[in-house]
């Protein structure tokens, strides 16, 4: 799967992670180089990679956090892992001492802000993309969530250290702390937010208040003027921050977050400058990569992402609507063409159903081998197999005769590559596309994420985990009650099996983890053969940095860990 010298670079990366920045000096400016803007802001909003990785994990202290080589979710607020009783239904956590809010609000976080936290996740003005899987089961989130009740009746906060979270059934997610240690659970000021959290939108992205050990620069009234859009975010020391009270080194003064740079110009400007690390981008373009393989391995810190790239076939469009298409199109495609695309075997194994390595789940689903199924053996694609497919779909010259399909995708490289080598596979068995290729931004918000859109092929997604739990890869994307039809849609081939919706809501009921492992992996073999999906890469995170910089990778979100990076 992996050459010898990948190998060793995984090794130093991951004993680079391990080290936790110990030694480290201190001081400087850390400049972030991204080809993208952020997607959120607001920490009840933030869903992305990126996101995390320059606002969540730096800037905010949730229940729960990721140290930088840990694969279990760790106490950050809370004090200690959650206590849980009642048959797994109530969940007792104890916030720690000595954690206040930056400027403007100053003052000590109480377990009255994680509830405010917590319940404005269901606020459709706020617009959290989780909240409604994992943490549907809290007591009183309907009625909340209807406008029936001022609060969710079941977050209890009996005094200012102590938060108890009500349960109508066992939640594997929330006791486990996983489900918590996503930035939904970072504390708000509801008397500082709840004027910014009414209307239809909130905006409360524009006067965010932090509670980690760096914030993006403000006025006096709380404006985030360190912010703009589009352009550059600046992140400064927060004032009130306590390093006794957490485990992050918080090595540089200052980070400076760049946006939408042309991924060719940042590639080179990190590893020609100083004092700089990628952002947004998985891996530099395919020319600069392989130079810097040659030359620069040094600079270089490549990980497992224990992450996907796929695309998603629209089941309510025709003839996607046939599972036999849907099946020959996963036979004629070639997957490893579209690795190359990105870069080849250093950018990870070549795919063949959906939990990817290291998540619970993936042996049970196949491993590596796969699960058997004939369309998903053969990495370079078998165009008899697909139009065998097609003949079972009732095409008898095995050949699509239809109108072309829409197929949206992103218009920067290699992801403009990857879809139009996707789109010469089709045509093998006569499926013509109308290929749209859009800026990285909206391909997900105006086309693959909204089913108004009817797109009827998204050729560049990915899905990084949200913890390491395979409900993290599977509810989200496949079960039917999580359609969003007006925007927002994680299930972008708007997926819905009732076999697989009754599986799937067995499976979140499962609290051993072995038998949720063995009942995930089932779901994995029983999607992968209904191919609402093309997986194709389980896939690598090629970081780089300059020369001057000891970067620290946090295993969880597979990019720097701003937290602990430092500048030699």
């Amino acid at each position: 799967m992996r050459g010898l010298w990948l190998v060793v670079l995984l090794a130093v990366a991951l004993a680079i992670a391990g080290c936790g920045g110990s030694g480290a000096k201190k001081g400087g400016t850390l400049t972030v180089i991204a080809t993208d803007d952020i997607q959120y802001m607001d920490p009840g909003a933030q869903y992305y990679q990126f996101d995390y990785m320059v606002l969540a994990q730096p800037g905010q202290r949730a229940l729960y956090g990721w140290k930088a080589g840990g694969t279990k979710p760790v106490p950050d607020l809370a004090t200690s892992m959650p206590q849980v009783s009642d048959g797994g239904r109530t969940i007792k956590i104890t916030l720690r001492k000595g954690v206040k809010f930056s400027p403007p609000v100053n003052r000590a976080v109480t377990s009255a802000d994680v509830k405010y936290a917590i319940e404005r996740l269901f606020l459709p003005q706020v617009g959290n993309g989780y909240a409604l899987t994992y943490m549907a089961g809290l007591v009183g989130n309907k009625e909340y969530t209807e406008g029936k009740a001022k609060d969710i009746k079941g977050i209890e906060t009996p005094d200012p250290q102590t938060l108890i979270l009500k349960l109508t059934e066992p939640s594997y997610p929330v006791a486990s702390a996983n489900a918590l240690a996503l930035p939904g659970s970072a504390p708000v000021p509801q008397e500082y937010a709840a004027r910014y959290d009414k209307g239809d939108t909130s905006s409360y992205a524009q006067h965010v208040v932090f509670t980690g050990p760096y914030m993006v620069r403000n006025d006096k009234s709380g404006k985030l003027v360190g912010w703009q859009p589009g352009k550059q975010i600046e992140l400064v020391r927060n004032p009130n921050w306590d390093s006794k009270t957490d485990y992050r080194a918080a090595n540089i003064d200052r980070i400076l977050v760049k946006l939408k740079v042309n991924a060719t110009v940042a590639s080179r400007q990190i590893l020609n400058g100083k004092g700089m690390v990628n952002g947004d981008f998985a891996a530099p373009p395919t020319p600069i990569l392989k130079q810097a393989l040659d030359s620069r391995k040094g600079q270089l810190d490549i990980l497992p992402g224990q992450s996907n790239r796929y695309i998603s076939l629209n089941t309510t469009i025709k003839p996607l609507d046939d599972v036999n298409v849907r099946r020959a199109i996963a036979a004629v495609t070639d997957r490893d063409e579209l690795r190359l695309t990105r870069g080849g075997p250093t950018l990870g194994a070549v795919a063949n159903h959906f939990i990817p390595p290291g998540i619970p789940g993936f042996d049970e689903a196949g491993g590596n081998a796969g699960p058997g199924f004939d369309f998903t053996k053969n990495p370079n694609g078998d165009v008899e197999l697909a139009k065998s497919y097609m003949r079972k779909a009732g095409f008898a010259s095995g050949m699509y005769s239809g109108p072309p399909l829409l197929m949206v995708g992103d218009n920067e490289e290699p992801s403009n590559r990857t879809a139009e080598a996707f789109q010469a596979q089709l045509q093998k068995i006569g499926i013509g596309v109308k290929l749209r290729q859009v800026p990285h931004a909206t391909v997900l918000s105006e086309f693959c994420q909204t089913p108004k859109a009817k797109v009827a092929l998204c050729p560049n997604l990915g899905w990084a985990k949200d913890f390491y739990d395979a409900e993290a890869f599977v509810d989200l994307l496949f079960a039917g009650s999580a359609i969003q039809p007006d925007g927002g849609n994680y299930n972008h081939a708007e997926f819905n099996d009732p076999k697989i919706n009754k599986e799937i809501e067995a499976a979140r009921k499962v609290t051993d983890p072995a038998a949720r492992a063995k009942a995930y992996g089932q779901i994995d073999r029983d999607v992968t053969n209904l191919a609402p999906v093309v997986t194709w890469l389980w896939d690598n995170q090629v970081n780089i940095r300059s020369k001057d910089v000891k970067g620290v990778v946090n295993a969880f979100n597979s990019t720097y860990d701003l937290s602990f990076t430092s500048i030699k």
